[in-house]
């Protein structure tokens, strides 16, 4: 074989248009480029695992899988986990007297994927394995955005930590960065030209005792099983479509983004998760590249949301911590009631708070919920249950198709009054006045609560209000009581 090839290692940015380090591996090997996956066992013993997501998951590994083979190339995808993988793979090539490929990734920014690739790389260079690293999901990574009056400070606030974004957003560099993704149109498409095409397939080094087989249909086989919704469809075209049929709401999206009826949501967290899709990318596809924040837009107001993303990975990357502790440490000895039984109704959603039951029911058949309701449901645990924020986040982990450590994890500490940037802890959701003023006619609320659907509007949004003959449970608490409660309880706390 030639002496020039490459491994793309991918890992959460699983498609090939706009993928950096991709193209940079291709380019240097003249296309004699192959993909790597690496199904770790380690991420799959996780305690907020989810079926369903990874479900999701390998359904958009197929599909990459596929485009490569479509465009003349090769993904493997194999039962083991990288350090291993590498070591077997490195052991075989030499043994086999075959030059060592040049091995590209694209950046992660979580606490155990930043481990695992300082590992990885150092191995790898200790083998002489030439190395490329790109960003990728992010626009802006955790490093590049700090504190203009005090350098290599990060914001733990959203607020200034936006105005900074998007003043980099409208920066050369940053211009520069969405201005490389238009090429994406030209894929999505399918109007690509032969140059683009891949030159080589694992057949070719694949040899007596090569150490690998292809795995994924055994981790789908065993998978499947245990999916409990439908999943949507998935892969960079389908992601794509979906943000530009969002086009068509987003004039409105500053007025209906918060309506669960209305369906004026994106909805493409889940392709963003796995990397079908950039923020670039996004950006792009939607004409808003120069977004400024002080325009009151539904593009503008569709951005920031984009960016408070970036903020909670900004906040995980410089505090790692925030994975298991509260950003604010005076937090993390509150004297949760953590009321199992309570716990559990929450999740099935039998509350009888309605718009908390609908969201939590939504949840359950759809892996997905409204940001408006997520909200809603996060506060009622924490504030109304007085249930630790870490139980709600570890549920959704387990259900969301769009599960993400960081915004997850920033949003439920956002929520229970323990993170950056909090909800001030006497600023308590009331699930009857969210209600009412975001599901007035409770469509929202009657589409997941079927035994609510005769049960006239106003009795939706009134916790003494007459619902006999519905077959809904009466609410579990007395929400002015426990407002009291949890603000005697976070005020203690944080005297102390």
């Amino acid at each position: 074989m030639q002496d020039e090839w490459g491994i793309h290692w991918f890992r959460r940015d699983l498609r090939i248009p706009g993928n950096e380090a991709l193209r940079e591996n291709f380019q240097r090997n003249r296309g004699r480029t192959l993909g790597f996956f690496c199904l770790d066992s380690t991420f799959l013993a996780r305690s907020d695992f989810s079926h369903n997501r990874f479900g999701f998951f390998l359904k958009t590994l197929k599909i990459l899988q596929e485009e490569f083979h479509n465009q003349g190339g090769d993904l493997l995808i194999v039962d083991a986990s990288p350090q291993i993988a590498f070591a077997k793979l490195c052991a075989y090539l030499s043994s086999r007297h075959i030059p060592f490929p040049c091995i590209s990734w694209n950046r992660d920014y979580e606490p155990f994927a930043r481990q695992r690739d300082a590992q990885i790389e150092t191995f790898l260079q200790d083998q002489g394995i030439k190395t490329y690293q790109a960003r990728d999901h992010l626009l802006f990574e955790p490093h590049e955005i700090f504190q203009s009056d005090c350098p290599g400070t990060f914001y733990q606030v959203y607020s200034p930590f936006a105005r900074k974004w998007f003043t980099k957003l409208a920066s050369p560099e940053g211009q520069m960065r969405w201005k490389t993704q238009k090429k994406v149109f030209s894929y999505f498409e399918k109007k690509l030209s032969p140059e683009h095409h891949f030159r080589m397939h694992w057949s070719e080094i694949q040899q007596e005792g090569f150490p690998f087989r292809d795995a994924w249909e055994e981790f789908e086989k065993r998978n499947q099983k245990k999916v409990t919704i439908a999943l949507p469809e998935a892969g960079f075209c389908q992601a794509f479509g979906q943000v530009l049929r969002f086009q068509e709401k987003l004039e409105a999206y500053e007025e209906q983004r918060n309506l669960p009826a209305m369906l004026g949501s994106s909805k493409i967290s889940i392709f963003l998760k796995n990397g079908s899709l950039t923020v670039a990318q996004v950006l792009v596809a939607l004409g808003l590249e120069n977004t400024c924040l002080e325009e009151k837009t539904g593009g503008t107001a569709f951005v920031k949301q984009l960016a408070w993303r970036e903020f909670f990975y900004s906040i995980l990357y410089h505090r790692p911590d925030v994975e298991k502790k509260c950003f604010l440490s005076h937090y993390d000895t509150i004297p949760w009631e953590n009321h199992e039984p309570w716990f559990q109704r929450w999740k099935e959603g039998t509350t009888g708070f309605p718009i908390v039951d609908a969201g939590m029911r939504e949840l359950a058949t759809t892996g997905w919920m409204h940001n408006r309701v997520r909200m809603i449901v996060a506060s009622f645990l924490t504030k109304d249950l007085l249930i630790d924020w870490r139980w709600g986040e570890n549920h959704f982990m387990k259900e969301l198709l769009d599960g993400d450590l960081a915004p997850n994890n920033g949003g439920w500490q956002w929520a229970s009054s323990t993170g950056c940037d909090p909800q001030p802890y006497f600023r308590i959701f009331n699930p009857w006045l969210q209600s009412e003023k975001f599901d007035p006619q409770g469509q929202y609320i009657k589409k997941f609560v079927k035994e609510l659907r005769n049960t006239p509007t106003h009795a939706l949004h009134h916790a003494d209000a007459d619902r006999t003959g519905s077959n809904y449970p009466s609410p579990i608490v007395s929400h002015a009581q426990q407002r009291q409660k949890a603000l005697h309880l976070f005020k203690n706390q944080k005297r102390s």
